[in-house]
């Protein structure tokens, strides 16, 4: 849809807040970076201003106008699953979810043609390479949709870890020197689409930024005074015929 808004996006995905006037933390005042609306971003938010500024459990879910039960379901979600986990689950099967275009390549890879399918397997498969767990009967339906043609869950992957390409651009807001690329990534996609945009954009090469040059070692600024102390020496001496020479 080319008229599409944030906000469909956010509620196409199932991560629309339906109380964004609820969300009272300051940051999300100060900057557009931050969105009431987003409610991925506002868990994340919530779990981290527990884990790294100290706020007490309760306190933080009020702050963030979710009940204590979310807060404890988002914990224990994003625990298990990392950000992954902070994702609305849809109403239908649970498993449905994870069925993405990577998890569809994968279980199709090893589908053989003509072969029936061996849902059980692709499941373990699933679960031993993915670390994911996906009911047979989920696969069997998935794959039923794609042999008539309708399109599966489309919802991008995000690796564990992948926090550090959010924190990144988070920081440089909060000091006032946000990148405008990252910054703009997460403002128009919302948090989980604009990390896995962030993901998915090529990385600048290493050679392509100059290295910094090392810090001087201890022994070395000890030498450099020695040189600085010496050519003084010289110069006084040749001037005063040594009388000031310290």
């Amino acid at each position: 849809m080319p008229n599409q808004t944030k906000r469909d996006r956010l509620r196409q995905l199932g991560a629309l807040n339906t109380r964004p006037e609820a969300v009272r933390a300051p940051w999300f005042r100060e900057s557009s970076f931050f969105d009431p609306l987003d409610l991925v971003q506002v868990k994340y938010e919530m779990l981290r201003h527990v884990h790294e500024d100290g706020v007490n459990k309760a306190d933080a879910a009020a702050l963030f106008g979710l009940s204590r039960p979310t807060y404890y379901q988002a914990e224990a979600a994003f625990e298990r699953e990392g950000i992954a986990g902070l994702l609305p689950r849809t109403r239908g099967p649970k498993s449905a979810h994870k069925l993405t275009d990577e998890v569809m390549q994968l279980i199709e890879q090893n589908q053989h043609t003509g072969a029936p399918l061996q849902a059980r397997s692709l499941a373990q498969l699933l679960h031993s390479t993915l670390g994911i767990s996906v009911h047979p009967r989920s696969i069997e339906r998935a794959m039923a949709r794609k042999k008539n043609g309708e399109p599966h869950a489309r919802t991008p992957m995000l690796p564990h870890g992948c926090k550090d390409f959010y924190e990144t651009p988070r920081a440089a807001v909060l000091c006032g020197q946000a990148c405008v690329k990252d910054m703009g990534a997460i403002v128009f996609h919302g948090f989980w689409q604009g990390l896995a945009v962030l993901i998915a954009a090529p990385q600048p090469s290493p050679s392509m930024h100059r290295r910094p040059e090392p810090p001087p070692t201890a022994s070395a600024a000890v030498h450099d005074r020695q040189l600085v102390h010496m050519l003084a020496n010289m110069v006084l001496a040749a001037e005063t015929r040594g009388n000031h020479v310290y």
